[in-house]
């Protein structure tokens, strides 16, 4: 299944040289590949580093280009096997470098695309892309401000598509709480919030348990620790958690009405988890998400 992490901004990418057509799909079908065998390498027990380096000298020519290859793999972890239909190309955000170092918007209608040899000279295809008129706020801000931004090329009906992962907050304070289209009838994700982890059960329309997954944080609770940091930790863990439901056929989110819990134990460390416990941030972020 190739789907890709929301909230997601779509765009129509234009390449007008048929050259750089046929260098970006010769970029897109090796970063396929490179996902397949960074699948292969991760269920042999490599470490990240050495996953890294093995599809940059093999495949990818380009660290940053193996290292978002390794990301879309862990996608599949679960999967005894890996073949991939489709050509893609994904570049993880990042904010010190324009937002993305191989896939980096240059303006609303224009995005550069790395091309990387395995001479180190590297070029830059510069592209097209149509936006819908309601995302232009949130496109100009990425490209004016240091915001991480994942950002992939795919293939749909014969035509590129540019589809960019915006920061949830961006996408929040332009759009709010947009009801998103989905077809009902797949998997059910239901969703259990504590201030120090998080659980997801999957389960079947017929009521059959098909995955457990939890995600801990326990930093996010500890004394002194910053709560912008504790926010990002919890955000980014419910993220992976949607990311990994929704690449398993999950269609609904289901999640307790829930109520802070009482404040006064005999516990210190247990007053100060239940003080920090961020009952409405749960529930709003995994509304953008679906």
């Amino acid at each position: 299944m190739e789907k890709e992490v929301r909230p997601t901004i779509k765009g129509r990418l234009i390449v007008d040289s048929p050259a750089d057509r046929g260098l970006l799909l010769y970029v897109m079908r090796n970063f396929r590949d490179a996902i397949e065998y960074a699948h292969s390498l991760m269920r042999r027990g490599y470490s990240d580093s050495q996953i890294v380096r093995l599809l940059t000298s093999r495949i990818l020519n380009n660290s940053h280009y193996s290292y978002s290859a390794l990301m879309r793999a862990r996608l599949y972890r679960n999967q005894p096997y890996l073949k991939l239909k489709r050509p893609q190309l994904f570049s993880v955000g990042k904010g010190n470098e324009k937002g993305n170092r191989n896939i980096r918007l240059a303006s609303t209608g224009t995005v550069n695309i790395k091309i990387p040899s395995s001479t180190g000279r590297h070029r830059w295809i510069v592209a097209k892309v149509r936006f819908g008129g309601r995302y232009l706020g949130i496109i100009g801000e990425l490209v004016n401000a240091r915001l991480p931004y994942g950002a992939g090329i795919y293939i749909r009906d014969g035509r590129f598509e540019l589809h960019v992962n915006v920061p949830l907050e961006l996408y929040i304070r332009y759009l709010g709480n947009v009801p998103k289209q989905y077809d009902s009838g797949g998997h059910v994700a239901s969703f259990d919030f504590n201030p120090d982890r998080m659980c997801m059960v999957i389960v079947s329309r017929g009521g059959d348990l098909l995955d457990v997954k939890t995600e801990h944080f326990p930093e996010a609770t500890s004394h002194g620790f910053p709560k912008d940091r504790a926010k990002d930790f919890r955000m980014k863990a419910l993220v992976r958690l949607v990311s990994y439901a929704y690449h398993h056929g999950v269609t609904d989110y289901v999640a307790e009405k829930l109520n802070r819990p009482r404040t006064k134990t005999r516990s210190k460390s247990a007053n100060r988890r239940i003080a920090k416990f961020a009952v409405r941030e749960y529930i709003e972020h995994l509304k953008v998400l679906v």
